[in-house]
């Protein structure tokens, strides 16, 4: 179950409702996971600094996924989703900040056991 995690500090009524809903198909394809099994979070209202500036619009995500992360499909991940992120939320590339871990089965817990 791979899940995303972004955290604005955007308030949440500049976060487009649908948000999560369209951004899962890019994370999809370009993961190569189904959609069904995503899990996306959005924090808005969160404070957030680049180099000590934290008046403008600015975002950090995490993709954490068993298996599927690699460096090639990453550059394809950050790529796709920096320009969603930078068109849905108008923040800029260079205030955008992802991170990509690939964990173990048995590092994820779900429904009262981990998976593996």
């Amino acid at each position: 179950m791979p899940c995303f995690k972004i955290l604005t500090n955007l308030p949440k009524n500049k976060i487009p409702n649908d948000f999560v809903k369209r951004i899962t198909p890019i994370l999809s394809r370009t993961v190569g996971k189904p959609e069904n099994v995503f899990i996306c979070a959005v924090a808005p209202d969160s404070q957030i600094s680049f180099g000590g500036d934290q008046t403008k619009p600015g975002a950090v995500a995490t993709l954490e996924s068993i298996g599927h992360i690699d460096a090639e499909r990453n550059k394809q991940v950050v790529k796709e989703v920096t320009q969603f992120v930078t068109e849905e939320m108008g923040i800029p590339p260079e205030r955008f900040f992802m991170t990509f871990y690939d964990i173990k089965n048995y590092n994820v817990g779900i429904n009262g056991t981990t998976i593996g």
